[in-house]
């Protein structure tokens, strides 16, 4: 099969998966959906590659905003920039060490969204609800670390076959 089909179809399949999380468990909100989705990230860097990975963590909150989950359009492009961050810090640091991968793509993850965020509140969404900034800053962290390590647990009983060779 072509290579194209197989890393659509991958992806496709892995957005679905954090979209059904993001969607179903929309109730428990960002304790149990920020870990669960930040674990399908980080096994989409291993499972599809980085690129897939940005793919997932850039429509995720898109479709979020779309089917009234997250209200706040403007906080979009930071969710996207973390989710960018966390893929590509993982996918970079992956090889040498995966639980100094988990801590360095959740501590990207943090620090972008913590800081973008309060640009964003700053000169852009002065009226921006002081817990949207909350919860885009330090609980990233948590949901991140969590997420991480959950998804190392999953990939440690994955068969190796399943990922992408080019990590």
């Amino acid at each position: 099969m072509d290579r194209k089909v197989i890393f659509i179809t991958k992806t496709g399949l892995l957005l679905a998966l954090a979209l059904m999380i993001q969607i179903g468990l929309a109730p428990f909100a960002q304790p149990v959906v920020g870990p669960l989705v930040n674990m399908v990230l980080l096994l989409a860097v291993v499972l599809v590659g980085p690129w897939g990975a940005v793919t997932v963590g850039c429509l995720t909150p898109l479709v979020a905003f779309f089917v009234g989950i997250m209200g706040l359009l403007p906080v979009i492009p930071v969710i996207m920039l973390g989710n960018t961050i966390y893929a590509l810090v993982f996918w970079l640091f992956y090889k040498r060490n995966q639980f100094i991968a988990v801590i360095m793509a959740a501590a990207g993850k943090f620090l972008s969204m913590a800081v973008g965020v309060r640009i964003l509140a700053a000169f852009f969404v002065p009226n921006l609800p002081a817990p949207v900034v909350v919860a885009l800053s330090l609980p990233q962290l948590y949901t991140a670390l969590i997420g991480g390590f959950i998804g190392l647990l999953v990939l440690h009983y994955l068969p190796r076959s399943m990922q992408k060779s080019v990590m």
